[in-house]
């Protein structure tokens, strides 16, 4: 137990002393945006395959649990950028010029959370070992056990990339869902990222 105390503890100590999101994220999320506006033609109006997961969203904008947030953040970035790892992006016929700077601003997104949250694998992993021992359990037989938010995040990633492929077939048309589903993304990280930001203006001004 003293192990577990200790590595949650370690791992939180990058989370509060993660000022890049107060100081660069909206900025660099801005010139996400920008590239991936000009990557193409307008955004499509089609409606994606897969609901938006609001509900995620608005349960890390709830949450005072900064690590949490964080990760999630980390891991949005992550599974968005996993997107356009898939498949044949020639396809699209998108500007490569600024194709190629999404994704470079993208990742580098990646890299400056991932330094806030640098120690969070020895959690992950106890975490696993947890959910598993639970899953073995007659508790679990008996009570449903709701799954942990970036497992959901991951799904529906996974989900969307599927169910827009068997949409439109692959193409054009399928990537151009993706990139819509990104804006809406990065739209929503930027939302989580104020109100974190905010917070901790707050917690810091003198009362």
């Amino acid at each position: 137990m003293l192990f577990v105390f200790f590595v949650l503890c370690s791992a939180l100590t990058p989370a509060l002393c993660c000022d890049w999101l107060d100081q660069r994220f909206s900025n660099v999320n801005n010139e996400c945006l920008t590239h991936l506006k000009l990557m193409g033609d307008p955004l499509t109006e089609e409606e994606s395959p897969v609901p938006f997961p609001y509900d995620l969203y608005q349960s890390m904008r709830n949450t005072q649990v900064l690590e949490s947030q964080l990760l999630f953040i980390r891991d949005s970035l992550k599974l968005i950028s996993d997107l356009y790892h898939h498949g044949n992006r020639s396809s699209a016929a998108w500007n490569t010029n600024e194709e190629t700077n999404f994704l470079i601003t993208i990742d580098r997104q990646n890299e400056e959370l991932n330094k806030c949250v640098s120690i969070e694998k020895p959690v992950k992993v106890l975490l696993r070992k947890y959910y598993k021992r639970l899953e073995k359990s007659a508790l679990h037989r008996m009570l449903p056990v709701e799954k942990p938010v970036n497992v959901t995040l991951s799904e529906y990633y996974k989900s969307l990339e599927k169910s827009a492929l068997d949409r439109t077939g692959g193409g054009t048309t399928y990537w151009e869902l993706i990139r819509m589903e990104t804006k809406r993304h990065l739209d929503q990280l930027e939302m989580l990222v104020s109100i974190i930001t905010s917070r901790r203006r707050s917690a810091a001004s003198p009362h």
